[in-house]
């Protein structure tokens, strides 16, 4: 790993600039544990979703968003033009039902649209997962708002749950996180995301644990970021993936793995992948509606799933529809 001592407010696993030319993004091989989940062919409906991480951003209004659109229709707006998001809001807090129900009843119907919630970070980062059943019971319970069981509407828009753990939770842990997730409430889908190296510096110690969230139903998320190419780990526990590409403000190596992205997924979705989600972390939210549409068109020719493109409003109305 890159020696970063000294460079500023830098994200996980995000690199300078300078030092992105000098990193090998190639993707993996697929692991063992894929040919277990995957059936070997394609499935009759297998779902493509691409999103981003906020809906708040204000200097979308009048490129994303219509010109003078107010804070409370940017939900609305974003679920036109994306059909999901990562939640990162239930991180930070507990919510209970009524408040994600009016989250859920924003979204413009008829679009499939997914929330994913990524877990409470008290459960996750504070202190150990020993003793946190009741509260992630509540956390579970909120998400009805999400799923439809609150909310007007009476659909559902709640996509799979993702638990990032911190860099510093590692294998010799291994036993306390699969007895939480073996404990974790039925009826949800769950995916884990794991940041510490040794889960995946020794090969002995990545196949037990994937292989145990195989056994568990327990998706994994993939992060393909610059400056730790070892959570680019191409492990499908499940039929389903979740994978955070976090780009570099439109550098010319987002493109090249955008294109690399594309050619395993459609391998993937061959394969009998049911679905994936890619959500965009580019480094600057400003820059998410240009490498959206592209990311959209490239995904979409690939694999045969038609994505929404997003509109530009600055493009003028010659744009069309947004399928």
């Amino acid at each position: 790993m890159p020696n970063l001592k000294g460079q500023p407010n830098m994200e996980f696993g995000q690199l300078p600039e300078s030092m992105l030319d000098a990193v090998d993004f190639s993707l993996r091989a697929d692991p063992p544990v894929n040919a277990l989940s995957l059936g070997g062919k394609r499935v009759a409906a297998p779902r493509l979703y691409l999103g981003a991480t906020r809906w708040t951003q204000a200097d979308w209004v009048g490129n994303l968003y219509p010109p003078k659109a107010r804070p409370a229709d940017f939900l609305r707006y974003y679920s036109e033009q994306f059909n999901c998001i990562e939640l990162n809001a239930t991180h930070y807090k507990l919510y209970d039902a009524e408040a994600l129900g009016k989250w859920s009843g924003q979204v413009a119907e008829g679009r499939g649209f997914l929330f994913c919630p990524k877990l409470y970070q008290g459960i996750s980062h504070r202190g150990g997962l020993k003793g946190k059943e009741s509260m992630t019971r509540d956390f579970a319970e909120g998400l009805k708002g999400l799923a439809g069981e609150v909310n007007s509407k009476g659909s559902g828009f709640l996509g799979p749950v993702f638990i990032q753990l911190s860099e510093s939770f590692g294998p010799s842990r291994q036993v306390e996180l699969l007895e939480y997730l073996s404990g974790l409430p039925a009826g949800l889908r769950w995916m884990v995301e794991m940041r510490h190296p040794d889960w995946f510096s020794k090969a002995s110690v990545t196949e037990h644990v994937f292989s145990a969230l195989h056994s568990m139903g327990v998706g994994a998320v993939i992060t393909d970021v610059a400056g730790r190419r070892d959570v680019c780990h191409m492990q499908l526990p499940v039929s389903r993936t979740m994978v955070r590409f976090v780009g570099n403000r439109l550098h010319p190596t987002d493109y090249s793995r955008l294109d690399a992205w594309a050619r395993r997924l459609a391998d993937w979705f061959d394969a009998g992948l049911e679905e994936a989600i890619f959500i965009l972390h580019m480094g600057d939210d400003g820059v998410v509606p240009e490498f959206a549409r592209h990311a959209a068109r490239v995904l979409s020719a690939a694999t045969g799933l038609e994505l929404p493109v997003p509109v530009l409003y600055e493009s003028g109305p010659s744009q069309g529809s947004l399928f």
